[in-house]
């Protein structure tokens, strides 16, 4: 794992989820099911987005937003190097 993106990566993540001590993805990580998860929500953003009528419109660039952080998130916790 590449510990300082996945900090990093985890900082752009909604804040809604930082209320408490622990965060509900590092419990999935830790529970060795933050792949399943990780993959479960890219799929998620992409089906509410197929129903968007514009392609520039701001949910659908939100969901794809989504889909990239949580690529990210995926490579960073097998140490996979997604900047250039």
């Amino acid at each position: 794992m590449n510990k300082d993106r996945w900090d990093e990566l985890k900082q752009q993540g909604s804040s809604h989820y930082k209320v408490s001590g622990t965060e509900p993805i590092d419990l999935y990580q830790s529970g060795d099911m933050f792949q399943d998860f990780a993959l479960a929500s890219i799929i998620k953003y992409a089906f509410r987005s197929r129903k968007e009528e514009r392609l520039e419109g701001h949910k659908f660039n939100q969901n794809m937003g989504k889909i990239i952080h949580y690529a990210q998130l995926l490579m960073a916790h097998y140490g996979v190097e997604d900047k250039p």
